[in-house]
């Protein structure tokens, strides 16, 4: 049987705010680039890129994707004396239906050639502005580099994944970077590379709080929620989400566990969230669900139990 305390914390997830199941509208502005250092063909390329990172994460609806050409032009033409006073602008008509703008500038794209070997590197800038107000909410340089895994994430893989999956994994990564024969396929390498930062990003400034299900697991033996899936080293809990693959829940993906507490500052209430745990996803069950394993801060989540403190899951 599962503790008292772990089967309590399902009760006190209830009052959790989630919203996991609900997508964020954003529309893309064509990106600007200097025209001296980037191809017409590669910033199609890169701006697709972006796109489809966004798209392939499922947290995203994408807003005038189709427009992009039409949208460059009126970009072009409102740059003009004769829409200066215009009370209309090129912002208002993209961001119609969308929550959040994505502005982008490509800020370089480099092709190196050793001994009949290609590499590529790509850097971006992408800015992140609230629609209804016209704030600022992010800005951040991006480049292609291959980011590796955190310490406590290859400690793992080392752990948790068998041999196969390991070798699938070190065979992805040296693609990746390895040399290529011609520039256009090491451009592909950068994009790809790319493309995941992207996602990193992606999942750092719009975090998804997601709901716990139910507390599944105890002692060696790692269950999902379709059932026993194998026994694994050292001391950990499982449980479900209500979030899959319908959501870009990916396995092997890390999840904050986070307590939601309110506090008076100057006779205001405001919600204070705080890390005191984190979670790895081992099963994606199915578009909706999926069962995750506590990997480090067990004693805090007992505490926040122990004290009633709200708690739940955010995406990181």
């Amino acid at each position: 049987m599962i503790k008292k305390s772990f089967y309590l914390a399902s009760l006190f997830l209830c009052s959790f705010s989630v919203k996991a199941q609900e997508k964020i509208s954003v529309a893309f502005i064509p990106m600007s680039f200097d025209e001296e250092m980037v191809s017409k063909m590669e910033v199609k390329i890169i701006q697709e890129t972006i796109i489809n990172s966004f798209v392939s994460s499922k947290r995203f609806t994408v807003v005038d994707r189709s427009n992009m050409e039409s949208l460059e032009k009126e970009k072009k033409l409102q740059r003009t004396e004769a829409f200066m006073d215009s009370k209309e602008s090129f912002k208002d008509g993209i961001s119609k239906g969308a929550s959040y703008m994505i502005e982008g500038n490509i800020l370089g794209v480099k092709h190196t050639e050793k001994k009949d070997k290609w590499n590529s590197n790509v850097t971006i800038q992408l800015k992140v502005l609230d629609v209804s107000t016209g704030e600022i909410i992010t800005t951040e340089s991006i480049n292609s580099e291959l980011i590796t895994e955190a310490d406590n994430l290859k400690a793992i893989i080392k752990a948790y994944y068998n041999k196969d999956e390991i070798k699938v994994l070190e065979n992805k990564k040296n693609q990746l970077n390895q040399s290529k024969d011609n520039s256009d396929a090491s451009l592909k390498a950068a994009l790809d590379r790319l493309s995941e930062n992207v996602r990193l990003f992606t999942s750092k400034n719009f975090p998804m709080r997601i709901e716990i299900v139910e507390w599944i697991g105890k002692g060696g033996k790692l269950q999902s929620a379709k059932g026993d899936v194998g026994s694994f080293k050292g001391p950990f809990k499982s449980f479900v989400i209500a979030a899959g693959s319908n959501l870009g829940i990916n396995k092997g993906q890390l999840l904050d566990i986070v307590s939601k507490i309110t506090v008076n500052v100057g006779g205001k209430a405001i919600d204070r969230q705080q890390k005191i745990g984190t979670a790895w996803v081992f099963s994606v069950d199915d578009g909706n669900f999926s069962s995750v394993t506590v990997i480090d801060g067990e004693k805090n989540i007992k505490k926040a139990v122990a004290d009633k403190v709200t708690f739940g899951v955010l995406t990181k």
